[in-house]
């Protein structure tokens, strides 16, 4: 669990017992593009350049599942990063999506988190069912962190934010827990060591803000 990524562990986190990525609203696959680029920044792969990413190294080959975001920012450098995440979040087709989600599945399936199975209309969709233990390990390290006094390590507050975002984090914290849950949430948005983390969910509610006023 320890050598899982932050995309790797944000999507094994999001997707349903039955494979499925979440069809309502925009939030997680938004969250799910930002946890790739993220993580590439993270890595010192990307880089921000004032408000534009830009390819910063080679792609390590541990990370080939990150291509395909990769590629995009390598091609159009410097891009802003709303560019970046609705290239592959807000589309009609969901076919840049589904690309990536993919990508980061087959990684997982590799490291033996996920079952694969094909559905859809014509038995051509790829399916990732996820391990109940995995995400569960990925949810107690979560909790002992966000619970427990002491600084938070970096990948935990990445993906404890972006899970936050997409609405998915505060189903594992009890009506007790959540009044501690908040108080470190605003740690975490507090914190000057957090900037980068706190620069990209900036840039995510500005990008929701903008699709929710384009929709109405």
């Amino acid at each position: 669990m320890n050598d899982l990524s932050l995309a790797q562990q944000y999507l094994l986190c999001v997707l349903k017992k039955n494979g499925k990525f979440p069809g309502i609203g925009i939030e997680k696959p938004l969250c799910f593009t930002a946890s790739c680029v993220l993580e590439l920044l993270m890595d010192d792969v990307l880089a921000f350049g004032g408000k534009k990413l830009r390819v910063q190294g080679p792609l390590p080959e541990e990370k080939a599942y990150l291509r395909p975001v990769y590629d995009m920012v390598h091609r159009k450098q410097p891009v802003k990063f709303e560019t970046v995440v609705e290239a592959f979040s807000v589309t009609f087709t969901g076919k840049a999506i589904n690309a990536l989600i993919e990508s980061v599945g087959e990684s997982l399936f590799a490291a033996g988190c996920v079952q694969k199975e094909t559905g859809g209309l014509f038995g051509g969709k790829k399916r990732y069912l996820p391990s109940a233990s995995m995400v569960d390990a990925i949810v107690q390290n979560i909790r002992a962190e966000i619970l427990e006094d002491g600084e938070l390590s970096e990948d935990i507050v990445a993906l404890s934010a972006l899970l936050h975002k997409s609405g998915e984090l505060k189903k594992y914290f009890s009506a007790y827990e959540k009044k501690d849950f908040r108080k470190r949430m605003q740690e975490i948005k507090e914190s000057p060591q957090n900037e980068m983390i706190q620069k990209v969910m900036e840039y995510i509610d500005a990008l929701l803000a903008t699709i929710i006023i384009a929709s109405t």
